[in-house]
């Protein structure tokens, strides 16, 4: 397999093999628990900085707070919220198509406290659930309803969250409730109507990613919700990280010179139930609704994200082409086991490889390229790595700012909303171009092994070749491995 690499080295075995750092990983639901390994990446001396948040950090560093002192937040956040810790810093730069409405809708039981409907509240909404318990924890939130097709029994409801009111019929819970925010994590194919039924009502809007199987699906979920003016928020939790920023101004100040391409990388295993628990698990379409749950348009989706994130190429128009290679060793009609290549219109490449059949499942990241080094984000742990020619590494640790937190702030404080539907649709035309291409190729029954202890298939030797896509800025065809079927490419008009 040429060009193929095993994954992270140390320093000296990787000068000795010539490849560059990489590192894939991450457990939902169905996942394969994994041994901690040492994090990948790391030298053998590494200079530790932390987040303002968490510690001093020194001045070459640009900090994700604009500047301002951590212990200089608006003081009166602090009188507002009894019990909640300052989050520190400057607001980020206003956002052209940020919604900066102040809510004025809606009267809460509890003053300085809103009201919040979650929708799909089992799998991945029990995430949500411990989440609005955090946030209630602090006098920010009440949750005030849950959305199932079944009610959650008193054992699956976290302990501190009481007894909110649960119905199937969304709309009406939300008349019921008068809440002002819902958090949508129910099946992909659902979003847009369901975002549509808040909207209409004047609810305020969390929606999981993807926050559409379709680019049509989500221009009449965008526009419709903008029509309201309710704001949405589109569930991206690692755009949300003060790491985004702060690489952003590392490489506008020349700090690994110019930027050749990004990559990503994500090496993740899931077992065969993964695809049993829910009947639109590793579909593409279900009764003739696209549903597309692909492993770079659902677990990680947030590596293509944050790529395009890190490239300051978030927009629909900003990518003018698309080239995707896409297999499956499980038995489903979607992809686990895929790459694609963007074509932006700032003229840097973006690649990201992925699957869900890992030998050894690591921690994704994505790579920014440079011609006098390198800058690596591993984005599930806000960690970054800068190197640079003729310079020692060094990593930093980021602090993160919760999205519904965030939108939180928005409705009561003006705070500006982080990710907003406009700034995913660059994602949401990976999704279209990924919709568009042919079936997932099933990988032929020598390119991979069942292990029958954890229920789940392998592909040999794709570790490595994840990492070497992204190292690359190549395909898998490209980089010889023989399953791969030669990659399709979408014009992607905008």
């Amino acid at each position: 397999m040429r060009g193929a690499s095993r994954g992270p080295c140390p320093p000296d075995e990787e000068r000795r093999q010539g490849v560059r750092d990489a590192g894939c990983g991450g457990h939902r639901p169905g996942a394969v628990s994994r041994r901690r390994r040492r994090p990948p990446l790391l030298p053998r001396r590494l200079h530790r900085v932390r987040d303002p948040r968490r510690g001093q950090r020194p001045p070459h560093l640009p900090s994700p707070h604009g500047g301002r002192r951590p212990d200089a937040y608006p003081a009166h956040k602090d009188r507002q919220r009894r019990g909640v810790r300052p989050r520190g810093g400057a607001r980020r730069g206003r956002r052209e198509d940020a919604m900066n409405t102040v809510d004025t809708m809606n009267t809460d039981n509890t003053p300085g406290t809103v009201d919040i409907v979650l929708a799909g509240a089992r799998g991945h909404g029990h995430w949500h659930l411990e989440n609005i318990r955090r946030l209630q924890d602090k006098g920010i939130v009440r949750l005030a309803g849950i959305c199932e097709l079944t009610p959650l029994t008193g054992d699956e409801i976290p302990e501190g969250l009481g007894t909110p009111e649960q119905s199937a019929d969304f709309g009406a819970l939300l008349d019921s409730t008068g809440a002002r925010i819902a958090v949508i994590c129910t099946p992909i194919p659902t979003h847009t109507d369901l975002a549509l039924q808040a909207a209409r009502r004047g609810v305020h809007i969390l929606l999981e990613k993807p926050p559409a199987p379709s680019y049509a699906e989500f221009r009449r979920m965008a526009d419709g919700v903008a029509a309201t003016g309710v704001a949405c928020q589109i569930g991206f939790q690692s755009l949300g990280s003060h790491a985004v920023p702060a690489i952003r101004e590392l490489v506008e100040e020349g700090a690994i010179g110019e930027v050749t391409g990004i990559g990503g990388a994500g090496a993740w295993a899931r077992a065969e139930a993964y695809y049993r628990r829910a009947p639109w698990a590793g579909k593409r379409r279900m009764n003739g609704v696209d549903v597309i749950d692909g492993v770079l348009t659902n677990p990680l989706a947030h590596a293509v994200a944050t790529a395009l994130a890190l490239n300051g190429t978030t927009r629909a128009e900003h990518v003018t082409r698309i080239e995707t290679e896409l297999q499956r060793a499980n038995d489903i009609e979607s992809d686990d086991t895929s790459c694609v290549r963007l074509t932006t219109a700032n003229g840097i490449p973006v690649v990201v490889a992925a699957t869900l059949c890992a030998e050894d499942p690591d921690e994704p990241y994505v790579v920014v390229h440079g011609s006098h080094g390198r800058i690596t984000y591993w984005y599930k742990q806000d960690r970054v790595l800068l190197q640079q020619a003729g310079h020692g590494p060094e990593e930093y640790e980021y602090g993160r700012t919760d999205l519904l937190e965030n939108l939180v702030d928005h409705v009561t404080d003006g705070d500006e909303l982080l990710v907003v539907p406009e700034v995913t649709g660059a994602f949401m035309k990976v999704v279209e171009a990924i919709r568009l291409a042919p079936d997932p190729a099933p990988l032929p029954a020598t390119a991979w092994r069942l292990l029958p202890d954890e229920e789940r298939r392998v592909v040999p030797g794709i570790d490595g070749l994840v990492a070497a896509a992204a190292d690359n800025l190549a395909l898998y065809s490209e980089l010889g491995a023989d399953w791969a079927r030669p990659h399709v490419a979408n014009e992607v008009s905008t």
